[in-house]
């Protein structure tokens, strides 16, 4: 982010990670409980001189990041945020690990950086700034969650009431859980399939509580789970998760679980562990999960090369500054990386 481009001496550079759903994706949109990790894929960004937004979704949030900090703005000189999300591509393909939730953090950091108010005093700020941005860019499509893991990084369990602010809190996972995220090679368009859902709803309303309320019980499980220190039991509650999104699927006529993210189920259990997929599915990323990192290393080194296992660990920093030589704090955490 300089070289050629008319870098202001001194701007902050702001980075803020990816993320992968653990349980939640859809059962979050009707005040589920999720469980989110931030991951080491980050969007970096720095305010320019002169620039124009090069995204809508950047435009939302540097306007609302201005509003945010009031007559502070009169600080910045005029021009824009720009952003690389090129750690979010897996070759020349972009993948869904949350490059626009980050994008709308690292943005608003970058505007609160440059106009002297520093990210962590102003986390909270940030947060909210960054999710309506990427609402309003996203025409109201998606929970927020992915928005928080970028903010405050780490694992976290994120609940959206009917009304009120979201519940964002802290998690701890049990040290013997292990993870491995990975990618079909398939793309699907999140917007589509979750309104493919929501015109279930609407069209078969007592079936689909039925099968919501059965999303929501098996992700407070894995959460109570977690909150015990049993490994064993979240991996149980996870692949019992995404079979659920499987009948939700069908029920909806979308293909939530792929044929890829059935194969790769399969051979976690296998292994005593289980997989589904990270987000609204249809391809794109999954996880598998498993309680020895024995067992996380196998399904790794079998699964390829039908899947690419990702090269991520776990960013327990959200949105944050760094200086524009540094690279971004990573930590294995219970991440396997090949």
């Amino acid at each position: 982010m300089n070289g050629s481009r008319n870098t202001l001496v001194g701007t902050p550079v702001v980075a803020a990670p990816g993320k992968i759903f653990l349980v939640g994706e859809y059962a979050v949109l009707d005040g589920g409980v999720a469980v989110l990790a931030a991951v080491s894929r980050y969007a970096i960004a720095q305010h320019l001189l002169g620039a124009e937004p090069q995204s809508a979704v950047v435009e939302q949030a540097v306007k609302g990041a201005l509003a945010a900090i009031g007559e502070a703005s009169a600080a910045l000189p005029p021009g824009s945020v720009m952003v690389d999300t090129d750690s979010f591509c897996q070759g020349k393909f972009k993948i869904g690990l949350g490059s626009s939730a980050a994008t709308a953090a690292a943005t608003v950091g970058a505007i609160f950086e440059t106009a002297g108010l520093t990210i962590e005093g102003q986390r909270h700020r940030i947060f909210a700034v960054a999710e309506a941005a990427h609402r309003v860019s996203q025409n109201g499509v998606g929970s927020g969650a992915d928005v928080a893991a970028a903010v405050y990084g780490g694992f976290i369990k994120f609940i959206r009431p009917g009304e009120g602010p979201p519940i964002i809190e802290p998690i701890t996972v049990p040290a013997g859980l292990h993870l491995v995220v990975f990618w079909t090679g398939e793309f699907a368009d999140t917007r589509e399939m979750v309104e493919s859902v929501r015109a279930y709803a609407r069209m078969a309303p007592s079936s689909y509580r039925m099968l919501m309320g059965a999303l929501c019980t098996t992700a407070e499980r894995f959460v109570s789970e977690l909150a015990a220190g049993r490994a064993t039991g979240a991996v149980v509650a996870a692949g019992r998760y995404g079979r659920q999104l499987a009948e939700l699927g069908k029920a909806a006529g979308v293909k939530i679980v792929t044929e890829a993210f059935e194969q790769a189920a399969a051979l976690a259990r296998e292994l005593g562990g289980d997989a589904k997929p990270s987000g609204a599915g249809g391809g794109d990323v999954g996880v598998a999960l498993f309680a020895t990192p024995e067992a996380a290393a196998l399904f790794a080194r079998a699964c390829q090369p039908a899947l690419s296992v990702l090269d991520v660990s776990l960013a327990r920093a959200g949105v944050y500054r760094r200086s524009a030589d540094e690279g971004p704090v990573e930590t294995r955490g219970p991440f396997y990386v090949g």
